[in-house]
């Protein structure tokens, strides 16, 4: 099984960001390109097929023949964080998967993260597509309904990698059922780690202990704190300029949402977004209970006295990092991996920034949070192109260079920062629960209780990384981020929390079902308006109506019909 789990944000920014808006039409099959000049082919070294035989395996073995393959991107605007010589087109990553698999890989574009979307969409409705591409759960109905890429149910016993068929079993069905339409498998599921969801309250310890206060337990505790961090000056420098709590225009995001306010919701017993079932076994949508009304009210409040940030509203994630990097902010809310972004730009800055989680308890003591499908995302081949087995091949190697395995390179001291540009496939099929996992043997570790000698190669550097922070706290950021991500915050989730996550029969009838945009931006316009104090809390039961008038009851039906 991987040791590395590596979730990060670049690519949470181009996944989350898939969700469609309508083309302009159906697509259309792309026709085969012209016969192209092959390169020439590069045989793997016989002295390397026999110290190495697992390249011979059908996962790994390389293609027969030199081929192409074409693909597009996001992430441009980090491109400054590759290596010196290296880029997202040119770098050793990239150069190992090519040698390993006899491939030439190219990209089409190359696109800032909040162009990718578009960008894409385009692509799909000219029917202009890449060899392979990342899509949303829309958009793999769209690409099979149009006969645009490839039934990939032949491929995937056969060259899916043992770690990646084990994470796929791990969800006991759920992935691979994400991904068939008609009874076949249109796309390579990802599988995201269930503690990607929980949110966190990151709090600046320094802060803390310069105030006096203890750190958070539960909303009334941030709060209490957000006030002072408003009022008492815990910066020092005289100056009215530091903020309670930040926030964006998305309030509720499942999973992973920066600075947002899902664990409030959550700590109310509401689990907005999520189709769930209910103690009786019907499924209801969290975002029209009376919890959620009650957090609602509770957030308002807030807003008015002035604890959010007023400006919340107009604000993207990079705005709101702003205040928390420039040592503005105090609480950030976010997962457990926000020490790598955009934590560790706030140590660079001011390396007596200590920043600490803490997990928010519900009304009734408990820690409960909204948690996010297993399956967001698929990899698809364009119908036609010769060998997709070529993308679960890549798959497989990112796996080994993610994890160390497979005699794969360790080339990145800060890999964690920089994978997603690395790759040419950003995608993830991880072992649910592998950050708990890794944190309990780290922690085992540091007291004598296991040798890392038997780390990967991927874990000993990590566990290094947590030794050094620990002899030396933030002197480096990279050590740091480690140390609080890996071991303190994932101790944290080791812990152990309840879960509420939106039903597979649910999260595969909302994804096609043509009224959930208008529903969805209904529910976003309303919320933002309740919490801004543009509309009376008393409005909530008015948007339920509207809501469940607009195709949501008949959508709710649906779903308990199946």
């Amino acid at each position: 099984m991987g040791d590395r789990f590596l979730l990060k944000p670049m690519l949470l920014v181009m996944l989350l960001g898939l969700l469609l808006s309508a083309c302009t039409g159906p697509p259309q099959a792309a026709q085969p390109a012209a016969p192209a000049d092959q390169p020439t082919a590069t045989a793997v070294p016989a002295d390397v097929l026999a110290a190495q035989p697992w390249r011979l395996t059908d996962p790994y073995s390389p293609l027969p023949e030199r081929a192409r393959l074409v693909l597009v991107k996001g992430g441009q605007e980090n491109a400054s964080l590759m290596p010196e010589g290296e880029s997202i087109e040119d770098n050793r990553a990239l150069q190992y998967i090519e040698d390993t698999l006899n491939v030439d890989i190219t990209f089409a574009w190359v696109v800032p993260s909040d162009s990718f979307s578009d960008k894409l969409n385009l692509s799909i409705a000219s029917g202009d597509i890449p060899d392979v591409m990342i899509v949303d759960p829309i958009q793999l109905q769209q690409l099979t309904e149009a006969g645009a890429i490839e039934d990939l149910t032949p491929y995937i016993e056969k060259y899916a990698n043992a770690d990646i068929l084990e994470n796929w079993a791990q969800t006991e069905g759920v992935a691979l059922q994400a991904a068939t339409i008609d009874g076949k498998i249109m796309g390579i599921p990802n599988v995201q780690p269930q503690a990607d969801a929980p949110i966190m309250a990151w709090v600046r310890q320094d802060w803390l202990d310069k105030l006096g206060l203890q750190g958070p337990q539960t909303v009334d505790d941030i709060v209490a704190i957000a006030r002072a961090f408003i009022e008492q000056d815990p910066d020092g420098n005289g100056v009215n300029d530091t903020y309670g709590l930040t926030g964006t225009l998305n309030p509720v995001q499942v999973p992973s949402n920066l600075h947002g306010f899902d664990a409030i919701f959550n700590a109310y017993g509401a689990f907005p977004e999520l189709f769930y079932r209910n103690a009786e076994g019907q499924i209801i949508y969290g975002s029209l209970q009376p919890e959620t009304k009650e957090a609602l009210a509770r957030l308002a409040e807030l807003y008015k006295e002035g604890v959010i940030d007023p400006e919340f509203a107009t604000k993207n994630t990079d705005k709101s990092n702003e205040i928390v990097v420039g040592g503005r902010g105090g609480i950030m809310m976010g997962p457990w991996w926000v020490p790598w972004w955009p934590l560790a730009d706030s140590v660079n800055n001011d390396p007596n920034a200590d920043w600490q989680p803490f997990l928010i308890k519900d009304k009734n003591g408990n820690y409960t949070f909204s948690m996010g499908d297993y399956t967001y995302s698929f990899v698809v081949v364009k119908k036609g192109y010769p060998h997709p087995e070529i993308a679960l091949k890549i798959l497989n190697v990112q796996n080994d260079l993610s994890y160390g395995l497979n005699d794969a390179p360790q080339y990145y001291p800060n890999f964690n920062e920089i994978w997603t540009l690395l790759f040419p496939i950003p995608f993830l099929i991880e072992q649910p629960y592998v950050v708990e996992r890794m944190a309990r043997e780290y922690k085992a570790a540091l007291d004598g209780e296991l040798d890392p000698a038997t780390f990967s190669e991927a874990m000993k550097i990590e566990f290094d990384q947590i030794q050094q922070d620990i002899a030396a706290p933030r002197s480096d950021s990279s050590n740091w981020a480690v140390r609080m991500a890996r071991l303190d915050a994932a101790l944290l989730l080791a812990g152990g929390y309840d879960e509420v996550r939106t039903d597979p029969t649910a999260a595969r009838i909302v994804a096609s079902d043509p009224t959930w945009p208008a529903l969805k931006k209904l529910e976003e316009e309303t919320f933002l308006q309740i919490i801004t104090g543009a509309r009376s809390v008393d409005d909530f039961d008015a948007f339920v109506t509207e809501w469940n008038n607009s195709g949501g009851a008949a959508l709710l039906e649906k779903m308990n019909q199946e």
